[in-house]
Parts: structure tokens; C-alpha cells; sequence
């Protein structure tokens, strides 16, 4: 007989039943991450964060100049591949192997395509790791790349 684990059980509770945290975690995102978030619905996803016990969250204008490098960027708006262009080209980054969390519209028709947000997405040194389409919306984790050092000229 399997016993069922307590809500209160820190490592199977309630907090780790959520979509998001879920997300977080497989995207190695712990509650001691250095997290900023940035968009229109930033400072609610703040305290949503921090009322779920991560420690190290602010929030960060887009394009607001040179920030720190976090862990992980969640983008609280809907980025089409003309917002996200902005973002990645304006800031703020995650640092080499960071996340970059974020919702775009799904893309119109694909066929043997790939999708848009996915190329550009490459382009600007990330690959998605995860993507989940929803009905209007997909959400994707993205991991910024390590970049191999450049070479001095000779």
C-alpha cells in the first residue's frame, strides 16, 4: 500500500505540485536563484515568486541599461518575435547557462518550418530546452549558451 505524502512534506507538497515550480525546477532553477523578472505584469509575478519562498527576486525595466547577470529572466508579458527581438537585443541578459522564461503566440501555420521565435532565439546564442503549447499561447525555456572565448589575432 503506497503511503501519500503530507502537503506539508517540503519535497512533494503542495509548493511542488505547481505547474510553475515545476517548470523552475526541471529549467534547475532553485529557491536561492538569482531570479529577476521584467514586463508588464513583472511586479505580480515578483511577489508570486517570493510568497512561494525564492529568495533573491527583483524586478528589471526592459531595456533599463546594464543590470547584473541573473540565473534566470522570466518575461511577464507576451512576447511576439518582434518584442523578444527587442529583449534580447536591449536587455536585460541572463548570464551563460541561465533561463530565459517567457510566453509568445503560437505560430500561425509551421508546416516544415522552423518556428520563428525558435530561430531567433538561436541566432542570440540560446536553445530551447522546453516548449509547451497551450491554446493561444506557447511557453518556452530557453538556456543561454556558453560562448567559447575568442581567439586573439596573431
Amino acid at each position: 500500500m503506497s503511503q501519500e505524502p503530507s502537503p506539508k512534506d517540503s519535497s512533494s507538497g503542495l509548493l511542488s505540485s505547481d505547474p510553475l515550480i515545476s517548470l523552475l525546477e526541471r529549467a534547475h532553477v532553485t529557491k536561492s536563484s538569482l531570479i529577476r523578472v521584467t514586463g508588464s505584469s513583472g511586479l505580480s509575478a515578483m511577489l508570486w515568486l517570493c510568497r512561494h519562498g525564492y529568495e533573491q527576486v527583483g524586478y528589471l525595466r526592459p531595456g533599463a541599461g546594464p543590470h547584473e547577470q541573473p540565473d534566470a529572466l522570466i518575461v511577464a508579458h507576451t512576447c511576439d518575435e518582434a518584442t523578444l527581438q527587442n529583449l534580447l537585443l536591449t536587455g536585460p541578459h541572463v548570464r551563460e547557462g541561465g533561463a530565459l522564461v517567457f510566453q509568445s503566440p503560437l505560430p500561425r501555420v509551421l508546416a516544415f518550418r522552423a518556428d520563428p521565435i525558435h530561430r531567433l532565439l538561436k541566432s542570440f546564442g540560446y536553445a530551447v530546452e522546453e516548449c509547451h503549447h497551450g491554446q493561444r499561447r506557447e511557453l518556452h525555456v530557453a538556456r543561454r549558451l556558453y560562448q567559447a572565448p575568442l581567439k586573439q589575432a596573431a
